[in-house]
């Protein structure tokens, strides 16, 4: 009896029998979502395939790799055989969404526990510290080489979302990958500089805000930041550029749960969740958002102070839970 191919292997055999492929990854793109678009589309072009790229925003992150210059929007992109959603399920890629719909074939790629989207083939894989990494190992599948800049977008990847080797996610196996990659060509400084080490002197102003709008629970599980729409435009900053700052709140001594409140419109505050130790991704779930169990994020809609209090008295059960 003939054994059923696993899912990655019909993962890869999808590449290998399709020809044309639009790319799409998440509404606020970060440094996975992009270097895995960025490493697949440079992998399939290799490959002999068609691919394109679509961002409908700007980039948050000074990130230098040529190939990003090839970005098209939703607009520019007129018919779909196969898309390619990595990093997110195709609900969360904004304006492009709509566009996914009307593909021939949709092929969802993530490692978020969260996804449980619906698609022709959606390979998930929560034990991968980043989306870059399936992607490096399905280039692998397919015998295509890893070039110095398909080798520079996924370390870049890989590097965001294990926070430069330092979150829970870094394993040997990963830090094994980042050598390979480096090996091949990769720029480990210039990756980090552009993806923690460069911020506008605009940002760094709301950054100070920020601090000062910092908050802790009496018993000092929680650390909470609040910025309101109104400083963003204050100091002249993108409210979709302001995720980053809820690291500063797990940074305080003694947290347990980190949480940033960010109103990127009036009355639409985007939460975001951190913790060392501490389910954030159930927490996540619980006010319909989602995400890793450590690292997590939620849109909600209504009155910002009621949502603060909710969201933290919500986060102190979760804790009190996990300590029970």
């Amino acid at each position: 009896m003939k054994a059923q191919p696993s899912a990655f292997d019909a993962l890869v055999q999808a590449f290998r029998e399709n020809d044309c492929f639009v790319l799409f990854g998440h509404e606020n793109p970060d440094p996975d979502s992009l270097g895995s678009m960025a490493g697949l589309h440079l992998g399939l072009q290799w490959f002999g395939k068609q691919s394109a790229m679509v961002c409908d925003e700007r980039l948050p992150y000074p990130l230098y790799w040529p190939v990003l210059q090839n970005l098209q929007t939703s607009a520019q992109i007129q018919e779909i055989q196969t898309a390619v959603v990595l990093d997110c399920e195709p609900e969360r890629t904004g304006l492009a969404s709509d566009l996914i719909r009307q593909a021939k074939k949709v092929i969802n790629i993530d490692h978020h526990p969260s996804n449980k989207a619906q698609a022709h083939i959606r390979y998930v894989d929560s034990e991968e510290p980043a989306t870059a990494s399936i992607v490096y190992a399905i280039l692998t599948a397919l015998d295509v080489p890893i070039t110095e800049a398909i080798a520079d977008a996924l370390y870049g990847g890989i590097i965001g979302d294990t926070g430069g080797f330092r979150y829970a996610n870094t394993t040997s196996d990963v830090l094994a990958l980042g050598a390979e990659l480096v090996t091949k060509g990769a720029d480990p400084a210039s990756n980090a500089r552009a993806v923690f080490e460069t911020k506008s002197w605009n940002f760094m102003s709301l950054l100070g805000h920020a601090l000062s709008t910092m908050q802790r629970t009496q018993n000092g599980d929680i650390v909470s930041m609040a910025v309101r729409h109104r400083d963003f435009e204050e100091y002249g900053v993108d409210p979709n550029d302001g995720d980053q700052l809820v690291q500063y709140a797990r940074m305080v001594e003694g947290v347990k749960v980190a949480i940033l409140f960010r109103e990127t419109t009036p009355g639409v505050i985007r939460l975001g969740l951190r913790s060392h130790a501490y389910d954030v991704g159930s927490l996540a779930r619980s006010f319909g958002g989602g995400g890793h169990r450590l690292a997590s994020g939620a849109t909600l809609e209504g009155s910002f102070d009621q949502w603060v209090a909710a969201v933290i008295s919500a986060a102190q059960e979760l804790i009190d839970r996990e300590d029970g």
